[in-house]
């Protein structure tokens, strides 16, 4: 068995990692942790990396499981979400192909963070018309692999060829970003990235 975080609009390496995986699990029973994979992706604006993070409901110096910690509905990170998400992307050729799922995901009022991290896997899994096997832990488990707060988000291992981005014209490409980029920009086309078999 092989366990994972949750993940919000996962990375490129996370959804190769857990194609891969023998018997993958999410873990439902850790406590959360911030500023991670957990509740925040990283996209590709004329700026560079903008990272994008859902707020939670949690007491102050309280450990939530993760399987119990609510998404804090309040305030317009939705609005955020998506504002960022349409500047970044608008012109990318399969934008409008997706756009609506991923809106929907970003505005749906899921309770738990949990859920609205499957539904970003379910995008994924019908997307690749491929079966991801999403399952989560029946107690702890704790992390399979690297559990650092950088965990699936480095950019410096890439091994796998660049794809076209919106702004390639006049900036590097920018790797293993959120799954966003790269449907936006490759559409169905991105089993080549996902399911390739380069480490």
């Amino acid at each position: 068995m092989t366990v994972f975080p949750t993940a919000y609009f996962p990375s490129i390496q996370y959804l190769r990692t857990f194609l891969r995986a023998n018997e993958p699990r999410i873990e439902m029973h850790e406590h959360f942790q911030k500023q991670t994979i957990r509740s925040r992706c990283e996209i590709l604006t004329a700026n560079g990396i903008l990272r994008l993070s859902i707020p939670t409901l949690h007491e102050s110096g309280r450990k939530i499981p993760l399987k119990e910690l609510k998404i804090d509905h309040s305030g317009t990170w939705k609005n955020d979400h998506w504002r960022a998400i349409t500047s970044a992307y608008a012109l990318a050729p399969y934008f409008e192909d997706y756009a609506k799922e991923i809106k929907t995901i970003i505005f749906s009022d899921d309770t738990y963070l949990w859920e609205k991290n499957e539904r970003c896997l379910s995008l994924m899994e019908d997307v690749l018309n491929q079966p991801l096997c999403i399952q989560y832990t029946e107690a702890f488990h704790g992390i399979s692999g690297d559990s650092s707060k950088n965990a699936y988000l480095e950019h410096d291992s890439w091994t796998l060829a660049s794809y076209q981005q919106v702004f390639s014209y006049d900036k590097p490409f920018t790797s293993n970003l959120s799954m966003i980029d790269l449907l936006f920009n490759e559409g169905p086309f991105c089993r080549k990235w996902v399911l390739a078999t380069e480490d």
